[in-house]
């Protein structure tokens, strides 16, 4: 039983990971390429504010993306996605992970995961990931800002197999193509 819960932890991360425009950034509840953690005392399941701001999405258009996933019986997750677009490309992706339940265990294997994932994305500018956790959710706040982060530098983190970044820009729909295929919806 504890193999299959690890399983589907795995494929649920990996699938995290490729729909956060193919890669996420640190974890930690401090922002900008550090990690560490929180452990606040609410029971409250909330995500943490966004750290996109309106000076940086001036002039953009906005969409907003979700996806439904399951990790099994008695645990919640919400994965939700703001893309900030001008034109055809993709200027910045804003992804909010969450997984909610009382099982302690399963939080420390997701808090643990999405730390391990975005510790490859540490000293890289304009990616930025905070881990959150209280005591029934752990949250993973991404931001990736494509029109300012050195794109050779991530894509030697992420690889180019399969990578939506193509000649250093993300076109918006190549990554509603792929992220489509994971279920994913947009408004």
């Amino acid at each position: 039983m504890r193999k299959n819960k690890l399983s589907k932890l795995v494929l649920i991360l990996m699938m995290v990971v490729l729909l956060t425009g193919c890669g996420s950034d640190k974890s930690s509840t401090t922002a900008n390429n550090t990690t560490g953690s929180s452990n606040n005392s609410s029971n409250e399941s909330t995500v943490p504010n966004s750290s996109v701001s309106e000076s940086d999405t001036a002039g953009m258009e906005k969409l907003t993306c979700s996806r439904e996933a399951s990790a099994g019986s008695g645990v919640d997750v919400n994965l939700d996605y703001e893309i900030y677009y001008q034109g055809e490309y993709i200027q910045i992706l804003h992804s909010t992970e969450q997984v909610v339940t009382d099982d302690q265990d399963t939080l420390d294997e997701y808090e643990d995961a999405y730390k391990g994932i975005y510790k490859h994305y540490e000293g890289l500018k304009y990616y930025d990931n905070t881990v959150t956790r209280t005591n029934n959710s752990v949250t993973s706040d991404t931001v990736i800002n494509y029109g300012k982060i050195d794109t050779d530098k991530l894509l030697a983190i992420e690889g180019e197999e399969d990578n939506v970044i193509k000649d250093g820009k993300v076109k918006l729909d190549d990554w509603l193509d792929f992220a489509e295929q994971f279920g994913t919806k947009c408004e």
